[in-house]
């Protein structure tokens, strides 16, 4: 009959033990390394009549200087927590953790939990009082050797980057390519067909918004991330020049190797551009236009002094189109309020500079009567004298229709005199600015495609207008993307 006081010291005896194994990264050889661990941790702790085998808590590929990206680690504190584990078991501090900080804070959590670390190529027990001090110096030391690690791959890459070497190119991030089995980027044609209409699109006049809107009612799939498409989304379709075949390096890095927090290259490092590294979606005149388009569109921003430029839709198809030549501000679709005028729209300046607009140089305008608060047709207060002053922008008021009619008219006018405009049409489509090229054919297209009009259809405006820049004696005059240049004076 067995001694129950033997037994009962046989149980405190025995320890509920775990194991942890990292690899930092998915190279063949630290693979062999990582299962190498796992068996010999496996077979170690389950022939030790002094330990019960709990389990194996290994992480594959992971960077030892950030827990949170350690599912295995966490999940094995969260056992220790969870009061399941009474020892664990791992190579090295190295293994365990590169951050210093991260290393003995969890280290002194498991310490309070009773739970102790055994570090076996350093021998070290950290449930014993000298066990915190080996450790602060050895973390410190396996730190700075993750520093030196970072600084000396950092160098490599960048010198690989000098020499024409381009590293593997990730293809997760961006619509439109696959890798195939050696690692190279591969068009995703049903992708592709996305990725080309988006550009169309772009090129046809629709703003990023107005893209993403449409992809996402009509329920194109997208790979990016998100469920919905949006405007950041179709930018960054549009100036990744990898679409066109090309790539560019480093244009992110990693300000912190212990964080690995990512952070836009703004000039802090150099940057290296290759060209034709893998098959292009668009060519690269089409790619051309879309960047010159979007500096175009960020320099009419800035000129008529707007954040947005596409904020026309159907509804308000000339909205951020109609500009005044005084201040250069847009003009504002409004809705008189006064007596006998109700209902009334018009267009006038929102000029940035005052509620009372830019003054008209060597012009006087004097205010209509004006009427007091009263809708009494018997109490009505007027100016007993009119004064004179200068003349501002905002004093311009232009009729709802008036810059409709204006497009239709100068459209109008391109279609019968074509025969007129064919010549300089003919030389811009030959010229070395591809944006005015591509407009200017697009224009020869159109006027033959659509011939003359009776009402403003929003695509061929898009396509085609640039702005109507309206004078301060009420002129309407037309420009054309193509740059052609339509006047036929007041439309008031």
């Amino acid at each position: 009959m067995p001694n129950t006081a033997d037994l009962g010291r046989a149980e405190e005896k025995t320890q509920r033990v775990a194991a942890y194994c990292r690899v930092s990264s998915g190279s063949d050889e630290q693979m062999l390394s990582y299962y190498a661990q796992i068996r010999y941790y496996e077979k170690y702790i389950m022939e030790n009549p002094d330990y019960v085998f709990v389990g194996i808590y290994a992480d594959e590929g992971i960077s030892g200087t950030d827990t949170r990206k350690r599912d295995a680690f966490k999940r094995l504190m969260q056992d220790c927590r969870d009061s399941s584990i009474d020892m664990v078991i791992t190579k090295s501090v190295s293994r365990f953790g590169r951050n210093t900080l991260d290393c003995l804070n969890s280290i002194r959590e498991l310490k309070t939990l009773g739970v102790d670390v055994f570090f076996e190529n350093e021998n070290i027990h950290t449930i014993r009082s000298e066990g915190e001090m080996l450790l602060t110096l050895i973390s410190a030391v396996a730190q700075n050797e993750s520093l030196a690690l970072s600084e000396n791959v950092k160098w490599g890459i960048r010198r690989k980057y000098e020499r024409g070497h381009v590293q593997s190119i990730p293809s997760g991030k961006f619509l439109g390519y696959d890798k195939d089995k050696n690692g190279n980027l591969v068009i995703n044609e049903s992708q592709a067909i996305t990725v080309r209409r988006i550009y169309q699109d772009f090129l046809d006049g629709y703003g990023t918004y107005q893209i993403a809107k449409r992809l996402t009612n009509e329920n194109m799939s997208m790979t990016i991330g998100g469920k919905e498409w949006c405007a950041s989304h179709i930018k960054r379709v549009l100036t990744n020049e990898k679409i066109k075949g090309d790539t560019k390096c480093q244009k992110t890095y990693n300000a912190d190797y212990l964080s690995k927090r990512r952070v836009k290259n703004n000039g802090e490092l150099p940057q290296y551009y290759f060209e034709k590294t893998h098959p292009a979606i668009i060519d690269e005149d089409t790619w051309e236009c879309v960047q010159l388009e979007l500096e175009r569109q960020k320099q009419y921003c800035d000129e008529h002094h707007i954040s947005t430029f596409h904020r026309n839709n159907e509804k308000h198809p000339l909205s951020a189109k109609i500009i005044c030549s005084v201040c250069g501000c847009t003009y504002m679709l409004l809705e008189s309020k006064r007596i006998g005028e109700e209902g009334r729209k018009y267009w006038r300046c929102s000029s940035l500079r005052g509620k009372n607009g830019t003054a008209v140089g060597g012009y006087a305008f004097t205010p209509s009567p004006s009427h007091g608060g009263s809708k009494n047709p018997y109490n009505i207060k007027r100016r007993k004298k009119l004064v004179s002053r200068h003349m501002l922008c905002t004093d311009v008021q232009i009729e709802e229709a008036t810059p409709e009619r204006a497009f239709i008219n100068a459209w109008n006018h391109l279609v019968d005199e074509r025969e007129k405009y064919l010549l300089a049409w003919q030389q811009t489509i030959s010229g070395s600015d591809i944006l005015k090229a591509y407009r200017a054919k697009e224009m020869v297209r159109l006027i033959e495609e659509t011939g003359n009009i009776d009402a403003l259809p929003y695509e061929l405006m898009l396509k085609t207008l640039d702005h109507i820049e309206i004078g301060f004696d009420g002129t309407a005059e037309v420009i054309f993307l193509a740059g052609m240049i339509i006047n036929f004076g007041t439309y008031n």
